[in-house]
């Protein structure tokens, strides 16, 4: 009987920076229960300390996809993994510059492969790509052996590519001690906390919009905004909710807007916040407030009820599944007018500490780090029991065969490869 642990490889992104995907990975590879159960190595992805220019194309880029194609190489070369974890991108760019290439050449190895979703976005995305990203990304969907979404509803994300039968759920993690329950610090009357990139798709300039109408209603109340700030949009192109184009806005230009406004007294830019001066916000805000056209499962917004803070959130992502009126208001993402009546009516409601006492009972109960650890590590068995025969040189023939047609097919088109990388 052979009682070794499965070799594991974790490819995915670290801290910094602290932002929902390498807090995240943090907690899989630091996890005792993941340890106990797999032989754990892990291949880091992030080659910036800030997200400010994620995703963007240029010679960095391009000098990061070498050196993370020779690292994997080397990963799978040395330590021979049985199965590898991966969290895909939703965007075209990202899975032409690294995600397909990184499943083909892993199944090469004999490796299985979970992809892992961290949006809700990537269907509405993948029917806007280019005809020939689409072959090739449904082909590399094809050869994958377990995908992951952070909700049930979004369990279709990938087909007709993956079987719903081979997709799993695993919801939000969080270390309870890092948010310890209790608030340490004394609440401030109408502190709003934003977390997240201030961006149109985060919903900060529609947030920025109805600060004027909210603070007539209420002159106490203050929103503070933590996150960096930065133009054009480079993962989130649609409204997840209802799956229209998002109208790009300046947030720059809008936040200039409210500086220069009677109401720039009830506004507040924080930058970055980390450690401990990221929980006192969370100690001493009100309220929490996300207005995101698009999630998988907000890490902050689940911070948020860590710490025993009510919600105002936007109705995406695994939020519409697992949130209630018992958790907050919820609206659709870019009406105005809902987010204005929700954020009023938590601010007219005396219950708000009650609520934050029902959000942190439930984070206690259902996505504690060694709750959804525990819900991983029974996917072993399923994936232990997949198995991948196939003769090596006939397996790198079709890869080769299949990307040469599918090339010269659409060349006769006269498709124009440069759009595979914007």
């Amino acid at each position: 009987m052979n009682n070794r642990k499965p070799k594991l490889l974790f490819i995915g992104p670290l801290p910094p920076p602290y932002s929902g995907p390498e807090l995240s990975m943090q907690l899989f590879i630091d996890s005792k229960e993941l340890n106990e159960t797999f032989n754990i190595s892990f291949l880091q992805t992030n080659f910036r300390s800030n997200n400010v220019n994620k995703g963007k194309f240029g010679v960095l880029m391009i000098i990061n996809f070498f050196k993370f194609f020779f690292k994997l190489l080397k990963a799978l070369l040395c330590n021979k993994p049985s199965c590898v974890y991966y969290p895909i991108t939703p965007t075209q760019i990202g899975w032409m510059g690294r995600d397909l290439w990184t499943i083909l050449i892993c199944k090469l190895f004999k490796t299985k492969v979970i992809i892992h979703l961290r949006g809700s976005h990537f269907q509405l995305n993948f029917t806007h790509f280019n005809v020939i990203a689409k072959q090739l990304i449904g082909y590399a969907l094809s050869k994958v052996n377990t995908a992951i979404v952070q909700a049930n509803y979004l369990k279709d994300q990938f087909s007709p590519f993956i079987n719903i039968e081979n997709v799993e759920v695993l919801y939000q993690a969080i270390d309870l001690k890092e948010f310890p329950a209790g608030n340490a610090e004394e609440i401030i009357e109408g502190k709003i906390l934003v977390i997240g990139h201030l961006t149109k798709a985060k919903g900060y300039t529609d947030i920025l919009k109805i600060i004027p109408k909210i603070a007539a209603d209420f002159p106490f109340v203050k929103f503070y905004f933590a996150g960096n700030m930065r133009k054009g949009e480079r993962g989130v192109f649609f409204n997840q909710y209802n799956g229209e184009k998002i109208a790009y806005e300046d947030p720059f230009e809008a936040e200039n807007v409210i500086l220069h406004s009677a109401f720039d007294k009830n506004y507040c830019n924080l930058g970055i916040i980390e450690g401990k001066d990221k929980l006192k916000h969370f100690q001493t805000s009100d309220l929490f407030l996300s207005a995101s056209y698009s999630e998988g499962f907000s890490r902050s917004l689940l911070e948020a009820m860590t710490v025993g803070k009510p919600l105002v959130y936007s109705l995406v992502g695994a939020h519409r599944e697992v949130l209630s009126n018992h958790n907050g208001n919820g609206f659709v993402p870019g009406n105005s007018e809902e987010l204005y009546e929700s954020l009023k009516k938590m601010l007219e409601n005396k219950e708000r500490a009650k609520i934050g006492n029902y959000n942190r009972k439930q984070v206690e109960a259902h996505y504690s780090i060694e709750k959804i650890n525990e819900v991983f590590s029974n996917y072993k068995d399923k994936i232990k029991n997949i198995c991948c025969y196939f003769d090596d040189q006939k397996f790198i023939d079709s890869h080769i065969e299949l990307i040469r047609k599918t090339i010269a097919e659409n060349f006769e088109k006269g498709e124009d490869y440069r759009i595979l990388f914007s």
